[in-house]
This record gives structure tokens, C-alpha cells and sequence, in this order.
């Protein structure tokens, strides 16, 4: 997808050290706990009708086996479908730096030091990381390790391999991982389901990572594992997995698209395509492809391909998946033989982690200078609106997704959100209501802005081969109206009558992400709405909606202080500042910097019908920092330069 660039000054409740305890009571909070109780009983009841249907295809079929060996990898039998064995296994095939991930990291080009500290992320895989492994101990002195064993599971490669490219401290540079001082906490794939359930409801989890899934073929036969019309349904796992983030709207799931680029069978939507089993065609999740050693320089990628073995999309009903690509060709990390052991692999495997280690980095940014997590919505919305394409393609894929993410334009763009010159907001709206908001761009700066949701849980379409029948439930549209009048822009989708071409533009009737791009825009006030269009589910739905372009200047809505004045700006020792009274109530000041620590925190009684006050700022470090104000309901953002 073509994106614009923002000019900007570069500046588990298992784990009790991981994210304070009042910033996992923020997030959990709002969930509803009587829902999640009633999920995670008939979650583990379908859990042991799988396992029962396993057992009793085992005892009839004595020459089938629960685990098969394949070259390096086990295959474990999963479900039994339509009376055949399903066998699951890790999406792996035998980085920082194409991901921009180094930009946030100590001393990296944006200067903001990011590298986990303080968060804690999940993974479910084949088996538990090596926690004693040099790349997760806490230093090079200390045999403190950042990984804990959540359930008792035995040591993994893979899922080592997985969680070094995830947080691996760097003990050798090459094996530096993106959040290389996050806390982890590591599961077997047992009961995935219910214990990323708990993690949310009683840790706070931001993110988690699913490195494996249903593959195509057999690996020793070749014949076929998965039946034809899974490939692209939305079946019950899909369901199932979308009604965690639904009832936990903070948390993410990260899930590898899978590794059968170059496998083939009959009856999908299109040969080459449609090749996403069960969790990889869920709404609310963040599905990863495998870009192929992308050239980056400076930030810009030069040079953006797919590798063969990643998996393509789309799902039946037409929705862009995967979501987004990420680096997963010859990642060098840990393994599990012994403290110091290390390989290099190859596949979705490797890409997931990739993108759900960087993704951490953005909630920890975006909690720097907001105070508060971004919900799953803002964060997934957030990593398609910025992901990068080298110019070769326009609009999104069932290949690539959105693009390869870009951390560095993401990180740009909360940055810019705090200081208005960009939006990121969390809002709701009703069946047959309109959110508006409006903004000034400058002609030739481009625009674009991206609308994302969590989705009520669908039908499930199990046994339907290729069902076009749309997995959502609230359908909300995006619209971008032109200052003139003349024109209105309408999302990008898919076709699923043209799936290898490229993507059109109209009313998107699948897509939970939803993107504009205006590239050649004409100066004046663009208007912006979102409207819910209706569903099964009548109640509000919660939207998060990301909109940049160089130049731009938002408009003030009713919760907004307006006619704020701060001079001089940019300020020597002084900063003044004044603005008409929303009400009564005093006015809470605070002055953050760059790396969202707040540096001076004032409370002001309001006069009359205008508040005004003062910042003396003769011990402040010179450089940038965000004003905040808020009154009442109403509040505001200000960008602030010391010199």
C-alpha cells in the first residue's frame, strides 16, 4: 500500500516484574468477566471433545500415530476432520533491521530507547523456549532469566528459536531480538486457547505469538492433511479465536501465515492462493507473511519480495489476509541444545515473531506518552496503516497483506498523534450513526487513513467449500469527502472475482481493516466519517481510526479544548498559555518529553471565563516535549520546542 511519510524531528501475571500491577488493572478493567468465565468453560469442553475424538480414532486406526517425524520437525494429530486425521505443525522451513525495529531500540535512529523494558509479551508453541539460554538471561553477569515456563511444558527448539527472535538480549549481536529486555512467558500448544484466555483476563496480555498450524499436505505421503474447504474458511477455531480479543479488546494475537507457498491442491478459489487454515482466517487477529531478506536502507525499502514457501491468502470471503509481512528468511537464534546454542531458520515462523516483538515496542511507546495501552483494534490498525511497499505495488495483497511492517513510521506516527500532527483515537459508534472529524492538508500531501475493529465472533462455515458469505458481523464503512464537494474516496478491497490482480476500491463488505490513500489531495477541509451500516450484534461498536499526512491540521470536536494559545513556541526559559474554560473545574497540566517521562505537573484554577498560566523551563534539558491539558471531559495536546 502507498503510504505517506510524517516529517519529523527524529528524536503475565505470571511474570510479576512485567508491566506494573495498576497498568494490567487499566487494561483489564472494562472486560467482562461473566463472558470470559462462560468462554474459557465451553472453550475447555470443545477442547475435550477434540481430545476424545482423537483418542477414538487412534484405538480404530491402529497404523496412525498421535506424532510423526518428518526430517526435523514433529507433525501432531490436531483434530479429526470430515473422519480423516488434521496433523499441526511449527511454520518453519528447514529482522530488525528490514522491520526498521532498530530505529526504537537504544540508540537507535528515533532516539527513544525502546527495547521492552517494563512489558511482557506471550508465546504458544510445540514446546517451552530454554529459559537458562544466555540470550534470556537478564545480563551477562546475572542467571536471572526473563522467560517463564506458564505451564510445565518440555524445552523446544522451535519455540526457542521463536522466542529468541522475539526478546533475545543480544548476548551475540546477530541474535539480538526486538524486544531484547521484555519479559516472556512460554506455553506449549496444549491448551492454547484457555490459557491465552487467563493471560488476558488476569495479566493484562498485550500480544502473543503462534508460530505453527494446519498444513496442506502430508509430510510423508504428500498427500493432502488439510480438507479442501478448510483452506480459507472461517471455521470454529477462527470463532473461537476471535471472541478472546472481543471480550479482551487489549489483547493481539500474532499467528504465522503458514509455509505452503509452493503447495498446490484442487478445488480453491484460485491455484496458487487460498491457502490459510482455520486461526489464520480469524477478523481480530494479525496474520504474517514471510517477506524474502527485504533490502532496506536508511528506512526505505528498496526492494520488497515475497519467499516462495509463504503461505497465500485470501480468505473465502474475500477479506485481505495475510495482514502483513514481516522478516522471517535466515533468522539467525537461540536454540535449544544447550545455554549457547544457535541456528538459523527460515518461515512464517520466523516472521511472526518478528512483527509480535516489534509490536510490543508500539504499546510501550504508545503508554509512554499516552498513560494508557493502545486496545488490539489501534495497534493492528496502526501496524497495516504504516507498512511499507517499494513502490512496485499499490494497495493491499492476498500475498503480502498491507505491506511490510514499518516500525519506525509506526513509532513516527504516535509520536506525531501526540502533538496532533496526526490522529490515532478509540471511539464507538451506533447502527445508523455517523463519527465525523475533519482536517486541513496542504495540495500534493498525501493522505491516508485507516479504519479498524474488533469483530463480534461470525458463523462459523464449517464443511462449506469456498462459501463468499461474509465472516462479519458489524459492517462499518470509511469515507474521505473532498473539500470541493466533488469527490468522495472509498477503501481499498479485494476482488474476489480477480484475486491475482490488483486490489479496487468501493464499499468494503469484509474487511475489518479498512484504508484511504488520497495522493494527490487539493488544499482545503477534507471531512472524514465512519458510520455502522448495521449487523447481528445491535449494540455500539468500538472503532480505532489512525489518519497522517504531512502538513495536516485536525479539527476541534466537542471534547477538544479549543482556541489554545501557547507562546513563545519555540520557548527560551518561559512558556505561557491560556484558553477559554470548558467549565468550572481546574485545569491539570503536564509536560512530557520525548521519551513520554512527565517532567512538570501543575494543577490551575480556572478564572472566570479563561484559564492561563505558566511553565518555567530554565531546568529542562532543551529539546521537544508535549504539553497536555485537560479539563473536565476536554482536553488537548500541544507540541513544545526548547531552544
Amino acid at each position: 500500500m502507498k503510504k505517506t511519510t510524517l516529517l519529523l524531528i527524529s528524536i503475565s501475571f505470571f511474570i510479576s516484574s512485567a508491566q506494573t500491577l495498576e497498568e494490567r488493572k487499566k487494561i483489564i478493567k472494562n472486560y467482562d468477566i461473566d463472558a470470559i468465565e462462560k468462554l474459557e468453560i465451553r472453550l475447555k469442553n470443545e477442547n475435550e471433545k477434540v481430545e476424545e475424538s482423537i483418542n477414538k480414532f487412534l484405538k480404530e486406526n491402529k497404523t496412525f500415530k498421535r506424532v510423526i517425524r518428518s526430517g526435523n520437525k514433529n507433525y501432531h494429530l490436531a483434530r479429526i476432520i470430515d473422519g480423516k486425521p488434521v496433523y499441526q505443525t511449527t511454520d518453519n522451513v528447514n529482522s530488525a533491521k528490514a522491520t526498521r525495529t532498530n530505529f526504537l531500540h537504544n540508540g537507535g535512529g528515533l532516539g527513544i530507547n525502546l527495547e521492552g523494558q517494563d512489558m511482557f509479551i506471550g508465546i504458544w508453541d510445540e514446546g517451552i523456549a530454554r529459559m537458562t539460554h544466555y540470550e534470556f538471561r537478564e545480563s551477562d553477569t546475572s542467571t536471572t532469566s526473563r522467560v517463564e515456563n506458564g505451564d510445565g511444558g518440555s524445552i523446544d527448539s522451535h519455540g526457542t528459536h521463536v522466542a529468541g527472535t522475539m526478546v533475545g538480549r543480544g548476548y551475540r549481536d546477530n541474535a539480538k531480538g526486538m524486544a531484547p529486555q521484555a519479559q516472556l512467558v512460554s506455553y506449549n500448544w496444549s491448551n492454547d486457547y484457555t490459557e491465552v484466555l487467563n493471560q488476558a483476563r488476569f495479566g493484562g496480555l498485550l500480544i502473543s505469538n503462534h508460530s505453527y498450524g494446519f498444513p496442506v499436505r502430508d509430510p510423508d505421503t504428500n498427500e493432502q492433511n488439510s480438507p479442501t474447504w478448510l483452506m480459507g474458511c472461517y471455521d470454529s477455531d477462527a470463532a473461537n479465536w476471535d471472541n478472546i480479543p472481543y471480550l479482551a479488546p487489549y489483547y493481539l494475537q500474532v499467528v504465522s501465515a503458514g509455509n505452503d507457498g509452493e503447495s498446490s491442491y484442487s478445488g480453491g478459489l484460485l491455484s496458487g492462493f487460498d491457502k490459510l487454515t482455520a486461526e489464520k482466517n480469524a477478523k481480530n487477529n494479525l496474520v504474517v507473511a514471510n517477506a524474502n531478506n527485504p533490502f532496506v536502507i536508511n528506512g526505505n525499502v528498496i526492494s520488497l519480495s515475497i519467499n516462495d514457501s509463504s503461505s497465500q491468502g485470501p480468505s473465502d470471503d474475500g477479506r485481505i489476509k495475510p495482514d502483513i509481512a514481516g522478516d522471517g528468511t535466515q533468522l539467525y537464534s537461540a536454540d535449544s541444545g544447550n545455554d549457547l546454542a544457535y541456528s538459523v531458520s527460515t518461515g512464517t515462523s520466523m516472521a511472526a515473531p518478528n512483527v509480535s516483538g516489534s509490536l510490543l515496542l508500539l504499546q510501550q511507546y504508545y503508554n509512554q506518552l499516552n498513560g494508557s495501552f493502545m486496545k488490539s483494534a489501534t495497534l493492528k490498525g496502526l501496524a497495516c496503516h504504516t507498512a511499507s511497499e517499494d513502490g512496485t505495488r499499490f494497495g493491499p495483497d492476498p500475498i503480502f497483506g498491507w505491506g511490510l511492517l514499518n516500525s519506525k513510521f509506526a513509532a513516527e506516527t504516535i509520536l506525531a498523534a501526540s502533538s496532533e500532527d496526526a490522529l490515532i483515537t478509540e471511539s464507538s459508534v451506533n447502527i445508523g450513526e455517523t463519527y465525523t472529524v475533519s482536517f486541513d492538508v496542504s495540495a500534493g500531501e498525501p493522505l491516508s487513513a485507516t479504519l479498524c475493529w474488533t469483530d463480534p465472533p461470525g458463523t462459523s462455515r464449517n464443511g462449506q467449500l469456498n462459501s463468499p458469505q461474509p465472516a462479519l458481523v458489524n459492517d462499518l464503512d470509511l469515507r474521505i469527502y473532498s473539500p470541493d464537494g466533488n469527490n468522495i474516496y472509498f477503501p481499498w478491497k479485494l476482488d474476489l472475482n480477480d484475486i491475482s490482480g490488483l486490489a479496487t476500491t468501493g464499499d468494503n463488505l469484509v474487511d475489518t481493516v479498512e484504508n484511504i490513500d488520497v495522493d494527490n489531495p487539493i488544499s482545503g477541509t477534507y471531512t472524514l466519517t465512519v458510520t455502522h451500516k448495521g449487523g447481528v450484534d445491535t449494540s455500539d461498536q468500538d472503532f480505532s481510526l489512525i489518519v497522517t499526512g504531512a502538513g495536516m491540521v485536525l479539527g476541534f470536536n466537542n471534547n477538544t479544548l479549543s482556541e489554545i494559545k501557547v507562546w513563545p513556541n519555540p520557548a527560551n526559559d518561559i512558556i505561557n498559555f491560556k484558553f477559554p474554560s470548558q467549565n468550572s473545574k481546574p485545569a491539570l497540566l503536564s509536560l512530557y518529553d520525548i521519551q513520554g517521562r512527565q517532567v512538570h505537573k501543575k494543577t490551575i484554577s480556572s478564572r472566570n471565563s479563561t484559564t492561563r498560566g505558566q511553565i518555567k523551563t530554565t531546568s529542562l534539558a532543551r529539546g521537544i516535549y508535549v504539553l497536555k491539558i485537560k479539563q473536565g471531559n476536554a482536553s488537548m495536546q500541544q507540541k513544545i520546542v526548547l531552544k
